[in-house]
């Protein structure tokens, strides 16, 4: 296949604002390029439900609908939106092979990686067995209404306080536990301190209990003592961790873009920017081999 024209000059893997801002720079440099996502475009981005601090949005903006114009300036640029996911890459100087998990294949001279962070798992007992039946990441990844119904967030930090600032509109009691001192930003936890329904927890779970779904955590406290807390849903926000695509940074013809490539700072405007700095990178990296 190095022996062949590259279907794409570049190709973008991932579809959140990392991903999109660096498919709409590398079309509007006139490259063929395509985006490849396995899920929606937009990405987690994509489904929160208000975005206060994107530049130029001094009402805030819905995730879905600041995402959506991301689309559409890169589709009016001509980028081609591809629905796979990647399960396989080797990079070489000439192209780039892509494998999907349908086995397709695709070539490109240039890919950026922007595959998102993965979200840290809860090291307790039935936590791995109960994922996806109570054990959520994220409450915009539910469709599930949990009004009228207790739920935990688990996590201190600004995700996790900015999870259960969500989630107290429509549960009748959210539980936030948390092992240390909270490390949300002072307007984050001055809306948490002002409901009602949100109540904090210091200690950790140490199991999760449920059948078919999530029934109950059990807590250990600062002190030692365990405690039993019944819970329809638990969401898990304690940190997240680089995609494992991040290790072929480095490599020629690949960049890496976002979440993808770890770090704390986890906003949209910071993606985005990030993401067009590595399709600028690309750009450097295929003129040098014109």
């Amino acid at each position: 296949m190095s022996r062949l024209r590259p279907e794409w000059e570049a190709i973008v893997v991932g579809g959140g604002p990392a991903g999109l801002a660096a498919g709409i720079q590398l079309s509007r440099a006139g490259l063929r390029t395509a985006l490849l996502e396995r899920d929606a475009l937009g990405g987690q981005a994509g489904r929160l439900a208000l975005i206060e601090n994107a530049p130029g949005w001094p009402d805030g903006i819905s995730g879905r609908r600041l995402m959506s114009t991301y689309v559409r300036q890169a589709r009016a640029w001509g980028l081609r939106t591809l629905k796979g996911e990647l399960v396989g890459l080797c990079p070489g100087p000439a192209a780039q092979r892509l494998l999907l998990a349908d086995g397709r294949r695709l070539s490109a001279r240039s890919v950026v990686l922007a595959t998102g962070a993965c979200f840290k798992s809860l090291r307790a007992p039935g936590a791995g067995r109960l994922r996806g039946r109570g054990i959520f990441h994220a409450a915009f990844d539910v469709p599930a209404n949990w009004r009228g119904r207790r739920v935990a967030v688990v996590g201190g930090g600004e995700a996790a306080v900015h999870q259960a600032v969500h989630l107290a509109g429509r549960a009748r009691r959210v539980f936030l536990i948390a092992r240390g001192p909270l490390s949300a930003h002072r307007l984050l936890l001055s809306r948490l301190a002002a409901l009602p329904n949100v109540e904090i927890l210091r200690g950790r779970v140490i199991r999760v209990e449920g059948r078919s779904r999530v029934s109950a955590l059990v807590l250990r406290g600062a002190r030692g003592a365990r405690a039993r807390l019944p819970v329809a849903a638990v969401f898990v926000l304690i940190g997240a961790r680089a995609s494992a695509w991040s290790r072929l940074r480095g490599r020629p013809g690949v960049f890496v873009a976002g979440d993808a490539r770890g770090g704390v700072e986890r906003q949209v405007a910071v993606a985005a920017g990030d993401g067009m700095a590595a399709a600028v990178r690309a750009l450097r990296w295929l003129r040098e081999r014109a």
